[in-house]
């Protein structure tokens, strides 16, 4: 066993020993079993790494014990390494020191997505679609996401020079960039989709997602918003304590938020909303769908359960456990399930898990656990009967379910799209040739989104020349390899999809992944059904408690 997992060994003994003296003469017994069966694992590794028949590290065999035994806890429990911890830290930070651009890589080539607003990069004057083609003069060709971070990340205040090739353009030229503070943002899209409906798409609750949420509130309030749809589609969750801060946003003081349980003092309590950044007025939606998770669903079960907001879209993931984090000095991390949560109703919407079935959980079948509004869920296992989801009730008195996930108020579908074109959207297709279209077309384009948005179209000549494109002896390949079919009745059937995408990286590429988003909207089911829907949730707000008659 190296000398780093015995000292961790050593030390997990110590403190249990520790702790079960200062407790008592039975915690004292029962730590020694306990001692006993991890000094019988401890020499199961020496065993093992001296004897087994293939060399196996004791690193890995740590993993594995680890591994095994959150398996059989619950499906949220989890050990990260240093490295992961570090990456998800950073994640929730909702900050990093770089030069500010998201990108991805294109046959080899470093090509930047985005300049993130007010980095490092933007105010250089880099944009979606430069390549960086030497990073502090090597050649940046073939370099995976690890390395490329490796080289422009760093301490604030430090420079890196990058060479930038801009397509349609025949020079390369040195950009030197100096490393700061760049936020990243937990909103998506931030817009207003009529001139009184505002509408924020958050998709991950970082330390700065309240912060972030509230500026775009204000903004909104000052240019006359009289309805907020807040998106909560695809966002898996963050910190509680966030998810906390954007729903006490929207009630008014000393209403519950939610009740933690757990075995300890400190992992149980209950969370009250206070008048702090109050916007309980305006008439609200919230959008979900089965990737909604965990913090989102408890901003969603909240604002559901007062009747402050309209709940729309698809039944929720179903996450109710509560994770702390307990870190080691190696800087690694345990995320060790201490609580479930329950609505201000009352209801526990964790669904079921088995133990050890992380792909059944993970991956359910969604159509046959797919809630409805009488409160029933897929078939009993001799499918003779609907499962019957717990029933809680609403202050008005609406009835709601537990038992698995958010069921909305209103179910809508997402939209349907041709899987053609979603792939060549994922694999960033109609990016690059938004980029050549851009560079190519920069003189016949609107100067400001607005007036793209009421204004521009793709055409029919533009989708015949992205299909041209796709044929391509370089991209051909790709797509053959990939069994993509380019015959005109699929074609044909994609067309649409192909436009609409189009149009959003068109957007993309002049003002920012954002604008792209904002686009993407105009074609969104679940977004555009919503707008139908701001009355339904006005009149939501008017129930007085009680009002709906009780089942």
């Amino acid at each position: 066993m190296t000398a780093k997992r015995k000292t961790l060994f050593v030390t997990v003994l110590i403190a249990a020993l520790a702790v079960s003296i200062a407790a008592g003469p039975a915690a004292i017994t029962k730590a020694r079993g306990f001692y006993k069966r991890l000094e019988v694992l401890g020499r199961m590794f020496e065993i093992i790494e001296m004897y087994y028949v293939e060399e196996i590290a004791a690193e890995d065999m740590f993993e594995y014990a680890v591994g095994g035994v959150l398996k059989n806890l619950d499906p949220h429990s989890h050990y990260y390494t240093a490295d992961e911890y570090r990456n998800l830290q950073e994640r929730y930070r909702g900050d990093y020191f770089g030069i500010g651009i998201q990108f991805d890589v294109f046959d080899g080539v470093l090509t930047v997505l985005d300049a993130l607003e007010g980095g490092p990069s933007q105010r250089l004057g880099l944009r979606p679609g430069d390549q960086i083609v030497r990073i502090e003069g090597e050649d940046a060709k073939g370099l995976d996401n690890e390395q490329i971070f490796a080289r422009l990340r760093g301490p604030k205040g430090t420079r890196v020079t990058v060479t930038v090739r801009r397509p349609a353009l025949d020079e390369e030229w040195d950009v030197h960039i100096t490393r700061d503070q760049v936020e990243v943002s937990s909103i998506l899209a931030a817009t207003m989709l009529e001139p009184d409906v505002g509408y924020v798409w958050l998709s991950t609750f970082s330390q700065k997602g309240a912060a972030q949420l509230e500026e775009h509130l204000r903004d909104f309030e000052q240019r006359g918003m009289r309805a907020f749809i807040l998106d909560l589609r695809g966002n898996r969750g963050g910190l509680m304590s966030q998810a906390i801060r954007i729903t006490d946003k929207f009630l008014s003081g000393g209403k519950k938020i939610l009740v933690t349980k757990g075995r300890t003092a400190n992992a149980s309590g209950e969370n009250l909303s206070t008048d702090r950044d109050t916007h309980s007025n305006t008439p609200m939606i919230v959008l979900v769908d089965h990737q909604s998770a965990s913090a989102s669903e408890i901003v969603a079960g909240a604002l559901q359960d007062w009747d402050r907001a309209l709940v729309v879209g698809q039944v929720t993931f179903g996450k109710a456990l509560v994770q702390n984090q307990f870190p080691f000095d190696d800087g690694s991390a345990l995320f060790l399930t201490i609580a479930r949560y329950y609505t201000p109703s009352g209801r526990l919407i964790q669904r079921p898990y088995v133990d050890g079935s992380d792909e059944a959980y993970f991956n359910p079948d969604w159509e046959a656990i797919e809630g409805s509004t009488d409160g029933t869920v897929g078939e009993s296992e001799d499918g003779a009967e609907p499962i019957e989801r717990p029933m809680f009730h609403t202050e008005a008195g609406r009835p709601v379910y537990g038992g698995g996930g958010i069921v909305p108020d209103v179910s809508i579908d997402p939209t349907e799209v041709s899987s053609l074109a979603v792939w060549l959207y994922n694999r960033r297709l109609t990016f690059q040739f938004a980029t050549r279209y851009v560079a190519e077309n920069a003189a016949t384009l609107p100067t400001d989104l607005d007036a793209y948005l009421d204004g521009f179209s793709v055409d029919d000549a533009v989708v015949d020349e992205f299909i041209e494109f796709l044929r391509w002896p370089s991209l051909r390949e790709q797509l053959d390899a990939a069994q993509v079919p380019l015959d005109e009745e699929t074609l044909d059937g994609a067309r649409e999809d192909i436009r609409m995408y189009l149009q959003a990286h068109i957007a993309g590429n002049i003002w920012g992944l954002r604008a792209g988003r904002v686009v993407l909207l105009r074609y969104d089911s679940q977004v555009q059904q919503s707008l139908g829907l701001v009355q339904q949730a006005a009149n939501l707000m008017e129930l007085k408690p009680g009002a709906v008659a009780s089942f």
